[in-house]
């Protein structure tokens, strides 16, 4: 009996995610890297005002995280680079960030989204180095986090997601794991929800809930569903990076053009 259940079971996207060829997880990159321009432009150009973009949008963080976590490395080293590499890029990409959503009146103070993962990263490297008290000094650090990501980048809901990501990727085979899939599900599906649903709670469903959730592991499944094709990736290593630098730069730039204002 156990043996026909396991047989039922359904791979999880962690699972999913970690079985594809370096094309298909490319392929994943891709439409995350257009969800997430999707949602900048809406927000940036169009002030909220396309619904279908902004329910898209919604996909794009999910799928990287869920990436992120998965791509992790194991060997403490390694992630000390890994963390260090993150805490440049996003640094060197705040800038441009607060270019680019000034227009809509985005404190300074607000932190972009690879802070997130270079926290978490962190959090992780100081884990590996230091046991206990490495763990403690991570969770210290995205405490100070959390107040500056919550503006524009999830705040808490944000980090509490990566961190179960993160441990459901290093536990992947594990059949404890299952409980905490589940809580990543809650934690992803409820991201963009609003605090508070009322009379707008069909439309939390349809455009924040379903797009946040469901549309991230219906790619997850169709990409790794598709034959393992062996072909040149798409994308050089580390192209995220550039491309959340380069489009949040001409995001930043046409949204202090006059016509824009």
């Amino acid at each position: 009996m156990n043996t026909l259940l396991s047989s039922l079971r359904l791979p999880s996207p962690f699972e999913q995610v970690k079985s594809l060829s370096p094309l298909q997880a490319d392929l994943i990159k891709t439409i995350a890297l257009t969800a997430m321009l999707a949602d900048h432009i809406n927000t940036i150009l169009l002030n909220g005002r396309s619904a279908f973009l902004y329910a898209f949008g919604h996909a794009a963080f999910p799928l990287f995280t869920i990436l992120w976590a998965v791509n992790l490395p194991t060997d403490a080293e390694k992630l000390r680079k890994r963390a260090q590499r993150l805490w440049l890029w996003a640094v060197a990409t705040q800038p441009v960030f607060w270019l680019a959503f000034m227009m809509n009146g985005q404190s300074w103070l607000a932190l972009n989204i690879l802070f997130a993962y270079a926290g978490c990263t962190q959090l992780l490297s100081w884990s590996a180095r230091w046991g206990m008290s490495g763990v403690m000094a991570g969770i210290a650090l995205l405490l100070l986090l959390a107040w500056p990501l919550t503006p524009a980048s999830y705040g808490i809901p944000g980090l509490v997601f990566c961190l179960l990501c993160m441990f459901v990727g290093s536990v992947i085979e594990a059949e404890g794991s299952r409980l905490v899939l589940a809580l990543v599900f809650m934690a992803m599906g409820w991201l963009n929800m609003p605090p508070i649903v009322t009379g707008w709670w069909e439309d939390a469903i349809v455009y924040d809930f379903l797009p946040t959730l469901v549309v991230p592991l219906l790619v997850i499944g169709a990409v790794s569903a598709l034959p393992r094709a062996s072909g040149t990736r798409l994308w050089p290593r580390r192209f995220f990076y550039h491309a959340y630098a380069g489009h949040l730069t001409l995001l930043g730039i046409l949204a202090v053009l006059p016509m824009n204002r």
